[in-house]
Formats: C-alpha cells, structure tokens, sequence
C-alpha cells in the first residue's frame, strides 16, 4: 500500500490510498462512506490485490487525511462538483478496465459521477446504497437554508436515527452484527461522532447527488455501463435501492443485486464479509470480461 496526495483545483491537498498490482486485470477505485476513511478498506483492497486487481481510492473532502486541510466534515474551498472531481482526478490516474466502488455516500456520489463521467469507468459497484431519495429537493434546500443561516460550519446528526430498533449497544449498531467492527469504528478518530458533517457538506452532497437519481438524469448514463448492488435486508439507509435498481435496468443496464439476509449497512464489515467479497470478485471478473 502506498499514500500520496494531489492538490485539486481548488488547492486542497487530497489524500489518496493506493494497493498497486503488477499485470492487474483491472483496476477498482473505492469512494467510501460518511464519517469515515479509505483506510478502512485495506482488508478488502488486499482481498481484491489477492485477486488480481489493483486498487485505490480517496478520502474525501471533509474526511480523513483530507479532512486535516479541509477541516472535518467541512467541502472547504470550491463548488460543491470538486467532490465528483476529485473521484475523477482518482480515476483518470489509473489503467483501464476500471471499476468504481462507491458504498453509501461514497455511492451517492459515484451515482452523481457517472451522470458527468460515466464513459470514464466500465463498470459500477454500488454498497448501501440509499438509491433514490424520496424528497431529495427539499431535504437539499432545508440543508441549504441552514448553511446560508450561518450554520454551514455547524455539525449535523443524519446518521444517530438510523440505530433506531437495533439492539443500542453503541450508536453505532445499525453498521454491523460485528461488535469488534462496530466498536472500531467509535474508537477511529476519523468515523462517526468523532468525525461529524457539516450542514455545508450535507447541502453540498445533496445538490450533487439527488438529481443524479432521477429519470432524466439516469436515461443519460451509458447504458452498456454493468451495475453491481450489494445491500443488506437490514440497512435502514436503502430505502430506495430497489427503484433505483429499477430505473436503472429499465435504461437498459446489465443490474446485478446481492440483497444478504439481516445484514447490515457495512457490507465489507458485516459478519458474512468473507462472502460479499467473493460475490463482488466474482461479479467484477464477469464484468471485465464482457
């Protein structure tokens, strides 16, 4: 594994993850979740290295070691676009075939990627995904209001509702039926509490990443792009996978969905791991192949 940084744009130093691979048969770049980091990825970028493909990925602005310059859970200076940019800038950096790999925010915004760049990828994997977000509009301009309030730099709670019926050991339940998972993720300076987004972010991620759900929007995609869902029967954030599954075959993409019995939000984390990465290897050979 290697760690690198490129100033975007904007001048904002981004931190990159790599897991380079001699002779790769293809490349997979990972756009991670919420209040968390690339380097939570490593045991599934070296499952995927064992595999033969080569990996990187990202922490985005507000996160992680990006996060340090940006400040945390804060976009930082520039549109809110740079956090599709900044993907791009990751993805354009490696070798065809490339795959994206995008779980729960980090899907939402491969989701607004591929409205701009989807001829840039071959092939799109997308984990917990929350699919299509019933009253993303309004939920886009109440954020937005809050920020223009005077609030852009204040912390807000989107994730504490989503524990809501699970056993509330932590908060943090609804990731994982992993304890070890779920207790690393609290004690990571870069996740959850310790790590908040912003109302700016959050207006920021919205006004990206609601519109690319869309019809419109989905019936501009390529639509010999392969599409993956992995989610789990018990995540509360994927309300509308399964429409946006939907709107995607009916644009004429090849959808392949894995929904895994009383699994949780993290996938890559969750108690079945072992085979939700031989699922997603086993659907990223088919995919390169084709």
């Amino acid at each position: 594994m290697a760690e690198l940084t490129f100033t975007d744009p904007d001048g904002v130093d981004v931190f990159v993850r790599t897991w380079p691979l001699d002779g790769a048969k293809a490349h997979v770049v990972i756009a991670h979740g919420m209040s968390e980091h690339i380097g939570r990825y490593d045991r599934f970028a070296r499952a995927l290295n064992d595999a033969g493909f080569s990996v990187s990925g990202l922490d985005h602005r507000g996160h992680g070691r990006t996060g340090d310059v940006t400040g945390k859970g804060k976009l930082g200076p520039g549109a809110p676009t740079a956090l599709v940019e900044d993907l791009h800038h990751v993805v354009e950096d490696a070798p065809r075939p490339r795959i994206l790999f995008g779980h729960s925010m980090g899907s939402m915004i491969a989701s607004a990627y591929v409205t701009t760049h989807g001829d840039a990828i071959d092939a799109l994997v997308l984990s917990g995904c929350p699919g299509v977000l019933e009253g993303a509009d309004e939920i886009a301009a109440g954020l937005r209001a809050a920020a223009d309030g005077g609030m852009a730099d204040e912390p807000a709670d989107l994730l504490s509702g989503n524990n809501e019926g699970f056993e509330g050991r932590t908060d943090y339940d609804w990731l994982s039926r992993d304890p070890a998972e779920v207790d690393a993720y609290v004690a990571d300076p870069y996740c959850g509490a310790n790590n908040p987004m912003t109302y700016g972010f959050l207006a920021g991620l919205f006004s990206q990443a609601g519109p690319a759900t869309s019809e419109s929007a989905i019936a501009d995609l390529p639509s010999d792009l392969p599409v993956l869902f992995i989610t789990g029967t018990k995540d509360p954030v994927a309300g509308g996978t399964k429409e946006l599954e939907a709107r995607l075959r009916a644009n004429g993409n090849d959808v392949t969905a894995h929904w895994y019995d009383d699994a949780r939000h993290e996938l890559l984390n969750e108690t079945n791991r072992d085979d939700v990465t031989r699922d997603v290897i086993t659907w990223l050979e088919s995919a390169v192949r084709q």
